[in-house]
């Protein structure tokens, strides 16, 4: 229940500033004013206790869009809790499911190194830390399990609190960046509460710091 009543344009900066997806395409200038006013007109019409023409709501979300102009906003308080690591080399181990596979990854496993392990049909990938040790053990002859080894890679690993966050905003908001500075991104997984990015080590540096600006600001 909306306990006050509010005035057209205070209801278009309440509902598309506490809007990460809204307020960034907003922000950024791609959003459809005419979609945008379609999208927010029930919440609008609930704070503002009337009804309120489509027209209406594209003035309003144009006079704040240029209100934005200029504008450097620095930090989201929606993303407090959010925590960001970077690992520097990794490796992707694409295994092909055999009978013999799951004394390897128990090895590897042992080792207690960073991994991210995602089964797909009849294979399984491991992204882990690229130490001596997984590297033998992958490759020890009298193992017999097939696969092949990709490297050169690092991951970024964003945890997300759940009483807190939400994961799909935030994960929106990060391939958005990716895309925007036309980082390339090698693979993707996320959970409930983590998202991880895997991408080369060239760019992943540069993803880091994109990343880490918007969702703690300059620090």
């Amino acid at each position: 229940m909306y306990s006050q009543t509010y005035s057209v344009p205070h209801a278009v900066r309440q509902i598309i500033g506490s809007n990460t997806l809204f307020f960034q395409a907003l922000s950024t200038g791609i959003a459809n004013y005419t979609a945008l006013a379609q999208k927010i007109k029930p919440e609008v019409e609930k704070l503002t206790k009337s009804e309120v023409n489509v027209n209406t709501l594209v003035v309003a979300i144009k006079r704040f869009a240029d209100s934005l102009d200029g504008i450097d906003y620095e930090y989201h308080p929606i993303f407090e809790g959010v925590r960001m690591s970077l690992t520097g080399s990794i490796i992707d181990i694409d295994f092909h499911e055999t009978d013999d596979i799951y004394q390897v990854l128990d090895e590897i496993f042992e080792l207690g190194s960073g991994y991210n392990m995602f089964r797909t049909n009849k294979q399984i990938r491991l992204f882990a830390e690229d130490i001596d040790e997984i590297r033998t053990l992958f490759k020890s002859s009298n193992k017999g399990v097939p696969g092949e080894i990709k490297d050169g890679l690092s991951k970024i690993t964003i945890t997300v609190q759940s009483d807190k966050e939400n994961t799909y905003e935030v994960l929106s908001l990060v391939l958005s960046l990716l895309h925007n500075n036309r980082i390339p991104l090698y693979n993707a997984f996320f959970t409930q509460n983590e998202i991880i990015l895997i991408l080369g080590m060239n760019d992943a540096a540069k993803a880091y710091e994109v990343i880490r600006e918007k969702l703690y600001g300059h620090e």
